[in-house]
């Protein structure tokens, strides 16, 4: 019977050493790109920066626009108060209560009363990002449907149509 080859001691260094590096770039990697939080942006004071983070909702505003629902939370560790804003897309209504826990991804602007937090919201790609979970629904902004090859064709050809006069 065949015995199988024995490992050099560097061969034993490199079987225990990968995983500890992998696993050490692992966590690095997550470190550096996890999004900033409510506290993180107060403190730095930052503007149009994303965020993900989640709050209760401690005060409900009386709605004044049809196209969005206002409500102020507190960051679940208690240290910060917010203005929460969600722009309604579609039939998507948030029917916020007090108390309710709304956990999200949206863009925080600061001001001196704790800063704002809209979701969702136009991404430098220019498509919406962002998401809140409030109960058991997941709220998020409106999809760009890309244009069909025939909306493509028509516009193509009325560009090149001269005008008459």
């Amino acid at each position: 019977m065949k015995r199988p080859p024995e490992f050099s001691w560097q061969d034993k260094a490199i079987l225990i050493s990968l995983p500890i590096v992998v696993f050490s770039i692992f966590i690095l990697t997550n470190y550096f790109s996890r999004d900033p939080s409510i506290e993180d942006a107060f403190n730095g004071q930052l503007k149009e920066i994303s965020v993900r983070d989640g709050g209760r909702i401690i005060q409900l505003y009386n709605q004044t626009a049809t196209d969005s629902v206002r409500f102020r939370m507190k960051t679940l560790n208690g240290l910060r108060d917010f203005d929460f804003v969600y722009v309604i897309s579609a039939s998507e209504t948030m029917r916020p209560e007090l108390g309710g826990i709304v956990q999200f991804y949206g863009q925080y602007n600061y001001d001196s009363k704790g800063g704002v937090v809209t979701v969702p919201y136009k991404g430098k790609s220019g498509q919406y990002e962002g998401w809140a979970v409030y109960g058991k629904n997941r709220f998020s902004g409106p999809h760009v449907q890309p244009k069909t090859q025939t909306q493509t064709q028509t516009q193509t050809q009325n560009s090149n149509t001269p005008a008459t006069n």
